[in-house]
């Protein structure tokens, strides 16, 4: 294998970059346990639900995202050779702005079914009802919660009731994600705030062992010949790493991917993959065209939305 061929592979495995951690694979158990059992009686389930909430970029929405693609549809054929789509899991996001025509909308949609044009709300949801009874849904994701709160014509309250219809007639799971904000609409009253137990996905608070780890498992899906030690705690590697990322993984993850595109340039050869200042120079390079050049601003917004429930 030549160096080109080499560098290719590397790129492809920076991109696809997406590493589970410890607080993915506790919430993924979660998700499974909130559907019923193989071949379990659906009208003997009473399903549970979850509030995933936590700031922007730290990971919601991808790993919600891969648990719907790891529990994919697929087709069921009866005695009589009649085919049924079955879908198990179902993502979505809300739309913007957030309306209850279109929250219907985007659910037939993510179902696979034609939308109906010029429609009242009512047989939109209808519709929307019959697809998840006929397509044996058993978890519904719901995703960008932030959009009913910025909802002009829709109250929270009426959104999480349009909800909890769904998880009552529907017989399934809901699943909502959200900034930390769309915590609140959990704890209008004690109806959602029990039926909608809230969960926060954090950043990684400090660079510490679990930190490390994280970077450690980064550095052997890249697999780099000669590796630099992106977890190693003797060297400065992951404290810049954390400080340039305050341990929030949409910000660490295309800084990273963007430092090895650099490296992986025709610029540089491969062997340089393994000096620590050129990497160094790539990250900072990174960090300007990822995060922004204003650090105190990255810093003062991140501050404001983790602090937004006290």
């Amino acid at each position: 294998m030549n160096n080109t061929e080499a560098k290719n592979i590397l790129r492809q495995r920076v991109m696809s970059l997406n590493i589970e951690h410890l607080r993915y694979r506790e919430i993924w158990t979660e998700l499974d346990s909130l559907r019923p059992e193989k071949d379990m009686d659906r009208e003997s389930y009473t399903p549970r639900h979850l509030f995933l909430y936590g700031e922007s970029g730290v990971g919601k929405s991808t790993m919600l995202r891969r648990y719907a693609v790891a529990n994919p549809g697929y087709v069921e054929v009866d005695e009589d050779g009649t085919e049924y789509d079955i879908r198990p899991v179902i993502y979505t996001d809300l739309p913007q702005p957030f309306t209850m025509s279109e929250f219907y909308q985007h659910i037939v949609r993510a179902l696979g079914a034609p939308q109906l044009a010029g429609v009242r709300v009512g047989d939109v949801k209808r519709q929307a009802l019959s697809l998840i009874e006929q397509q044996r849904v058993e978890m519904l994701i719901l995703d960008e919660m932030d959009y009913i709160l910025t909802s002009r014509s829709v109250k929270p309250i009426e959104a999480m009731e349009a909800i909890k219809s769904l998880t009552n007639i529907g017989n399934i799971s809901v699943v909502c994600s959200g900034t930390t904000a769309t915590k609140q609409l959990t704890e209008i009253n004690f109806q959602y705030f029990r039926r909608f137990p809230a969960v926060k996905l954090s950043r990684f608070d400090k660079c510490d062992e679990e930190f490390c780890d994280l970077l450690t498992k980064i550095e052997a899906h890249i697999n780099p010949p000669e590796p630099l030690g992106l977890g190693d705690s003797s060297l400065h590697i992951p404290e810049l790493l954390y400080q340039m990322s305050q341990g929030v993984l949409g910000s660490l993850t295309p800084v990273l991917q963007r430092a090895y595109r650099i490296m992986l340039s025709d610029e540089h050869e491969l062997e340089e993959l393994s000096d620590p200042e050129l990497f160094v120079s790539a990250l900072f390079v990174g960090k300007k065209y990822v995060s922004g050049e204003s650090e105190e601003k990255f810093l003062e917004l991140l501050n404001k939305a983790e602090t937004y429930e006290t």
